[in-house]
């Protein structure tokens, strides 16, 4: 059944094709010799565990969902950061220390902990997986006891379509969690939360494969491809100098003066 599943998630996400060309290129992995890697310098240097690759498939924990997890990898520190240096300049309706930072498929929480030094007024995690959940709360408590939390950091294993959003401003975060299906619900119920407050909700969006989603009720602000440091560009297993980012509103806050915005691709 486990092989069943693989094969499954691997053409939900990748087409027919792209299952038999990764099929081959993990047979060439396996009749090599393994390879030893350190972790990223960010673990090293802050004591935590955010490293690693981790595929879809072997996420599931028999949830409806499982075949829509687009796996784990980390957000590169330097292209988070510069993402949402980029966001604050792009003139929100409100500070940062109003919002609330959501992270949905937070994995091992590396971008909640970032996110936690900025100035939000709280940062949650949500995350399905409840070893990766559990893991992200450890590294949490790490990163809290060594006082570079600036704000509270709550991890919340569950479902990110029964999260209950909590109130005033949010700047919802996704680094490529999700396929299609979930993403499209997701959107959808934040248009919904959110339609009678419409400038209380931002979108960042990292590796925007389900960007489609965004196109119907949301503005997107700006598009750019965030450089990052030569040490994230040594260590990154799988970040492309190319990949997206995306900042969206929801579309009628374009009603706001071209001057309060900044939309550059």
């Amino acid at each position: 059944m486990r092989v069943v599943h693989k094969i499954r998630w691997s053409i939900e996400h990748r087409g027919l094709v792209g299952t038999l060309t990764s099929a081959a290129k993990s047979l060439g992995r396996k009749l090599r010799p393994p390879e030893t890697r350190a972790p990223h310098p960010f673990d090293i240097q802050n004591g935590v565990n955010t490293d690693g690759l981790i595929p879809g498939h072997d996420l599931a924990i028999g949830h409806a969902n499982d075949r829509f997890i687009a796996g784990y990898a980390a957000i590169a520190p330097s292209r988070f950061l510069g993402a949402i240096a980029k966001w604050q300049a792009s003139c929100p309706a409100y500070a940062i220390a109003q919002y609330t930072f959501i992270d949905f498929g937070c994995g091992k929480g590396r971008a909640a902990l970032l996110a936690s030094q900025l100035g939000f007024r709280e940062v949650v995690g949500v995350e399905l997986n409840p070893a990766l959940a559990k893991i992200a709360v450890g590294n949490a408590d790490v990163w809290t006891a060594a006082g570079k939390a600036k704000c509270p950091i709550r991890i919340s294993c569950g479902d990110a379509l029964e999260l209950e959003w909590p109130q005033g401003p949010c700047l919802v975060y996704l680094y490529n969690p999700f396929g299609e299906q979930v993403m499209r619900r997701l959107a959808e119920k934040m248009k919904m939360h959110f339609s009678g407050h419409c400038s209380d909700l931002e979108v960042v969006y990292q590796k925007p494969e389900q960007a489609t989603v965004f196109a119907d009720g949301f503005e997107m602000v700006w598009c750019q491809a965030i450089p990052m440091s030569e040490d994230d560009k040594r260590a990154e297993l799988v970040a492309d100098p190319k990949d997206e980012s995306r900042a969206y509103r929801l579309a009628n806050l374009t009603q706001r003066s071209p001057a309060s915005r900044i939309a550059q691709k």
